[in-house]
């Protein structure tokens, strides 16, 4: 029997675990809920940064738009970059 060892971040082999994951975006949002800004780190991105979004940032009803509105551009940004960007749904 073989035991299969993979390198974490770090270059570590642990045995029988599973291969690390490339991180290739941040979503920052602070811990008040007041801002966010996602960043891809793919190096070929078009458009690697969106946002900074405040909620303090007006609307089309020029109304702050809230934590609500905060949701609504994490929300987005989670399911539209990488298919607008990067021609996949994930």
């Amino acid at each position: 029997m073989t035991e299969q060892h993979t390198a974490d971040a770090a270059g570590d082999t642990t045995p029988g675990r599973p291969a690390p994951q490339r991180i290739t975006a941040a979503l920052f949002v602070d811990l008040d809920g007041q801002r966010a800004r996602y960043e891809c780190l793919r190096p070929c991105c078009p458009h690697r940064v969106e946002g900074p979004v405040y909620s303090t940032d007006c609307g089309e009803d020029d109304k702050p738009i809230g934590v609500a509105g905060l949701k609504t551009f994490i929300d987005g940004v989670k399911s539209t970059h990488l298919a607008q960007y990067h021609g996949s749904p994930r």
